[in-house]
């Protein structure tokens, strides 16, 4: 086992600065998911213990929404982070695997090289946690601010979530390594991943359109949650199957080199894709769910409880830092596994170069590799949302101008954030051809 772990090391120092972007981008995706997860806990943390304000109950039942609608996109960062650079680390262990290691030896160097990136992330974000708290503590919510010792999680939960982050990390990456175990070979030749299978979007639109018949029934709070949870697991599941019916089409009208470029790329890989769209993916769905809000109203006209002369305002207020907070993860998330595609196939496209592709085409055929697949996923999360919202609001969203205004507006915005990091990830691009 030294023995293995010296060859690692060795092939580690011989990727140079190629190592250095393997380790840094999922430690950043890491980072920005442990943060997000802290402060929302923390917040639900607060409000929990404002249990003698007015409508207490009420605040913690949309907080709890709220947390569910945020939490749910940092875990799948957190689960595509260690994915994050996978291609490379699989070639050195696929490598490792053909001069003699065994599959024990893998896992191990893998679950090891992981869990000490799934670490470092989750310490740099308890430490973007403290940096900020300040932030979140000048929110105001039922008529004052909050106190840093209402929002923060305790040191238990704390170091739960950190050694979370370390094991999940782990776990995800050996998940992964099944085809170094079957086929080091087929890893070496950048043999195309499997396609998804029906059987889960069949199942997963299954659950979606039994909530939506049957959800009103049980309407409460806890079974909203549970909904919601099973509704993001849908969309997760449906998410990459549909990516690959969207490369069969894009290939199908292919009609320019760039637009053939873009289809084979979304066929060759269609999770690979899906996470690079699935943050504003999620993201879609929460504003969809949060549109209710403008089909609510503001409570004009309203006659109000005593204590609820802050709570439309303080929902207003927790939906711009709910759909703040899950676009800020989606850009993010579309940034590092952008910058990530590029870095995993270089070799492809130092090959492109080498046969005569302009670099205006493989530029044109990665935003149009991210383009559709993005505005395409960004209107399935909606409609998920919108589905999963009819059997407690009925079609008012659909029939609210202002709902409908709210709903484009934060989809345009999730669109050009995660078309923005593409373009940003230009330079990036240039400096692997220079290369």
């Amino acid at each position: 086992m030294k023995a293995t772990a010296r060859v690692a090391l060795m092939t580690v120092r011989g990727e140079g600065r190629k190592a250095l972007s393997t380790f840094a981008l999922p430690v950043s995706a890491f980072a920005a998911s442990t943060t997000l997860l802290l402060t929302v806990l923390g917040g639900y943390g607060a409000f929990a213990g404002r249990t003698s304000e007015p409508e207490s109950e009420a605040y913690l039942a949309l907080a709890g929404v709220a947390s569910v609608l945020m939490i749910v996109p940092a875990i799948t960062l957190g689960l595509a982070a260690a994915r994050l650079g996978a291609r490379r680390r699989d070639e050195r262990l696929a490598a490792l695997r053909l001069i003699g290691s065994t599959p024990r030896q893998i896992v191990a160097l893998c679950a090891a090289e992981s869990g000490v990136q799934g670490l470092a992330g989750a310490l740099i974000g308890a430490l973007g946690y403290f940096l900020v708290l300040p932030l979140v503590a000048l929110l105001r919510f039922q008529g004052r601010t909050f106190e840093w010792g209402e929002l923060w999680v305790g040191a238990v939960p704390l170091v739960g979530i950190v050694f979370g982050m370390t094991v999940l990390a782990a776990l995800t990456s050996m998940l992964g390594m099944r085809q170094v175990f079957v086929s080091p070979l087929g890893v070496t030749a950048g043999n195309p991943s499997a396609a998804p299978k029906m059987i889960f979007a069949v199942a997963g639109v299954g659950v979606l359109l039994g909530w939506s018949a049957f959800g009103g029934a049980a309407a409460s709070i806890a079974a909203i949650l549970v909904g919601l949870g099973l509704c993001f697991g849908v969309v997760a599941l449906v998410g990459p199957f549909v990516i690959s019916l969207l490369g069969r089409i894009m290939l199908r009208f292919a009609r320019d080199g760039a637009s053939l470029i873009a289809a084979r790329r979304v066929l060759d890989n269609p999770k690979a894709v899906w996470r690079t769209v699935s943050g504003v993916t999620m993201a879609s769905f929460v504003a969809a769910g949060t549109s209710l809000l403008a089909a609510i109203g503001n409570g004009e006209g309203q006659e109000l409880q005593p204590g609820q002369e802050f709570l439309f305002a303080d929902m207003r207020t927790g939906v711009l830092f709910t759909l703040g907070a899950t676009f800020t993860l989606a850009a993010v998330s579309s940034a590092l596994t952008q910058v990530s595609g590029i870095l995993d196939n270089r070799e492809l496209y130092r090959s492109l170069t080498l046969a005569g592709t302009p670099v205006e085409v493989m530029d044109s055929a990665r935003m149009r590799h991210v383009r559709t697949p993005v505005v395409v996923m960004a209107l399935a999360g909606a409609g998920a949302a919108l589905l999963f919202l009819f059997p407690l609001a009925g079609a008012v969203v659909l029939t609210t101008p202002m709902a409908l205004v709210q709903l484009g507006l934060t989809l345009a915005v999730g669109i050009a954030l995660v078309l923005a990091s593409a373009f940003a990830a230009k330079p990036v691009m240039r400096r692997v051809l220079a290369g």
